[in-house]
């Protein structure tokens, strides 16, 4: 607002409606004029951009988050029927190895095969394996313990201010209880963290 309690969109009116006043005896808007307005229209469009790109990201976290859970369940399903999580891919029971949604459409095919799910949700961005690094979207399944009773399903988050993110809820390994991402985990703190011992 500006000293007299104008927005600027009452502003912009306010000067429209003082340059037809005074039409009568004037012709065309002077350089300035047009630069004013320009300005506002210029601010306004900034502004609205700004808000559209953070309810982006807000957006595709929602994805992410319901993606997740979506993953989970059909893990939980197949935990139901075989008494154990399947592998990571190729990955042999107790090592410290992941599937990444960056690898293919199928990169868990034991949750498809079984009908489990129908099709493996992949990350909004998808841009990177390995999504504990910043500026890394993708999802990761792994580091299935040597019993096959627990692993980590891992995603990233772009909302800074997003209440499920590591550096909130300071998500750790499941095998050494070591924290990802705080007290020095070294891990972004964007990451979303789902697994048996998840809170």
């Amino acid at each position: 607002m500006n000293k007299k309690g104008f927005t600027p969109l009452e502003f912009l009116k306010n000067f429209i409606e003082a340059r037809r006043n005074k039409q009568k005896t004037l012709t065309g808007f002077t350089l300035i004029e047009l630069l004013v307005v320009i300005a506002i229209i210029g601010l306004l469009s900034t502004i609205v951009m700004v808000s559209l790109n953070t309810a982006r990201a807000k957006a595709r976290d929602t994805k992410r988050k319901g993606d997740i859970r979506q993953i989970r369940l059909a893990l939980e399903m197949y935990y139901d029927k075989y008494g154990k999580y399947p592998l990571a891919g190729s990955c042999a029971y107790g090592s410290n190895c992941y599937v990444y949604s960056t690898d293919s459409a199928n990169w868990l095919p034991a949750l498809i095969s079984e009908g489990f799910i129908s099709a493996l949700p992949l990350d909004p961005k998808n841009n990177a394996a390995g999504p504990w690094s910043t500026g890394n979207y993708s999802y990761a399944y792994g580091n299935v313990d040597t019993n096959g009773q627990s692993f980590d399903l891992t995603a990233q988050l772009e909302n800074t201010s997003d209440a499920d993110r590591c550096a909130v809820k300071c998500y750790k390994f499941y095998f050494d209880n070591r924290n990802w991402c705080c007290s020095g985990g070294g891990y972004s703190g964007q990451i979303l963290e789902d697994s048996p011992l998840t809170p």
